[in-house]
């Protein structure tokens, strides 16, 4: 529903990665903040339709999605612009980070422009951004380093190839010195090329017999990247999807020695283990895999500790031809946003993150690491107003098909039970119910 140009919003607990207000109410004006103060205290508004009751449940900042395939431009089997962006309304972000491994690759500023203007209804629509990566290489076939001046200037935030590794190390050398004289972070989809496996080891990949996929695989393109970036000291290096506990060893030391490196978890590692795969479900089938527990715990504390920076949630649908019950054949990737704040409500309820910290990995550290945290990621006075009503306490229940509003229906988290639940979405386009 669209949103008088005063509104008031009664009752509510202000989450923000600086502390927890409780029981506050909040006036917005011509969609930013404009005071937030103790419950009671700000005077009625007289239009009709301009408070709301917040039932002192959690006022949360909308989430930054830093690693989303919206398979624009050129592949609307997959996802069309509104039922991606539909998706990212319904699991409280306000901003998405898509992915260049699209038809045709983003890798110039004419394909920049053609995948912006495809979004912009969807974007007008949903009052969800989709901001823009382009390819580290041209049509990411890590032998050519792309023209990053040209790809900033078109708008990009970052440079991946995400969905291949760069094996070749003077290219990859020469994509960080590129990104670095423009300013732009370079996120690697860390693979070395080869090992032609589709699962970890685990008990679904030792009972259908499948190559298992080596945790060297991700650690070792990691490593050699951390030898190039000590010749790039300023580069800005950041690590896609993180699987393997070595990894989180790795960037760890790698932080205490200065350099400029960060990385996510997906809700799917940070969640599921190896031992949790079905036969023949492959929306389980993700790359990188889901490996031990030993790999979740370590992920976990990282996520808990600071050196895994945030959450995102490599989102990529896929038409139900691409999800067939083979493994070894099925195309890799998962649908997940639908359960990422509700994963970090679980970890919140069991005490291994704080609302504050919660807040960080969902929605403060994403947007200072975008560069948009003038206009995301807070809920103070001045700043736009872009948030979600959630009871963060709600009894676990199992997520339901009819929540995913992505064209494709690959989550592996269908039927899983998951605690908390978001009531509602406010954001430029208006107010969005889900209660």
């Amino acid at each position: 529903m669209a949103l008088p140009a005063h509104f008031l919003i009664r009752n509510v607990d202000v989450w923000n990665a600086t502390g927890v207000r409780k029981a506050c109410d909040v006036l917005v004006a011509h969609g930013r903040i404009t005071k937030i103060a103790a419950r009671g205290t700000l005077p009625a508004l007289r239009e009709l339709g301009a408070e709301f009751d917040g039932r002192g449940q959690a006022l949360i900042p909308c989430g930054i999605d830093v690693q989303v395939h919206l398979r624009v431009p050129g592949q609307p089997e997959k996802e069309l612009p509104l039922t991606g962006l539909r998706s990212a309304l319904r699991s409280g972000y306000a901003a998405v980070l898509t992915m260049p491994n699209t038809k045709p690759v983003i890798d110039t500023a004419q394909v920049v422009a053609r995948a912006q203007a495809e979004v912009a209804d969807a974007e007008r629509q949903t009052g969800v951004r989709a901001f823009f990566t382009g390819a580290m290489t041209r049509n990411q076939d890590g032998n050519e380093a792309v023209d990053a001046v040209e790809l900033q200037k078109a708008g990009v935030l970052a440079l991946t190839d995400d969905g291949k590794g760069v094996a070749d190390d003077d290219v990859m050398l020469e994509v960080l010195r590129r990104a670095t004289a423009v300013g732009l972070p370079v996120l690697q989809h860390a693979e070395v090329p080869g090992h032609g496996a589709a699962l970890a080891p685990g008990p679904t990949q030792q009972k259908l017999a499948l190559r298992p996929y080596p945790a060297e695989a991700e650690w070792k393109m990691v490593e050699r990247d951390i030898r190039l970036l000590r010749q790039v000291p300023n580069a800005r290096y950041h690590v896609l999807h993180v699987s393997s506990g070595k990894t989180v060893e790795l960037v760890r030391a790698a932080k205490k020695d200065g350099l400029r490196i960060t990385c996510e978890a997906t809700p799917h590692h940070l969640w599921f283990t190896s031992s949790d795969i079905p036969v023949g479900n492959t929306n389980f089938k993700m790359n990188p895999p889901l490996r031990e527990d030993s790999d979740r715990v370590a992920l976990r504390q990282g996520l808990a500790d600071g050196t895994v920076d945030f959450a995102s949630t490599d989102h990529a649908p896929h038409q139900c031809g691409m999800k067939t019950e083979d493994f070894q054949a099925s195309a890799f990737g998962t649908t997940a946003q639908e359960a990422t704040l509700r994963v970090l409500f679980d970890f919140l309820g069991r005490g291994l993150l704080s609302p504050e910290r919660l807040v960080q990995v969902w929605c403060s550290e994403p947007a200072k690491f975008l560069g948009i945290d003038k206009d995301y990621g807070s809920l103070t006075e001045g700043m736009p107003f872009r948030a979600l009503l959630a009871d963060p306490t709600a009894a676990p229940a199992p997520v339901r098909l009819e929540e995913l509003e992505s064209l494709s229906k690959n989550s592996c988290f269908l039927g899983a039970p998951l605690p908390g639940r978001i009531l509602a979405v406010f954001n430029d386009a208006g107010l969005f119910r889900f209660e």
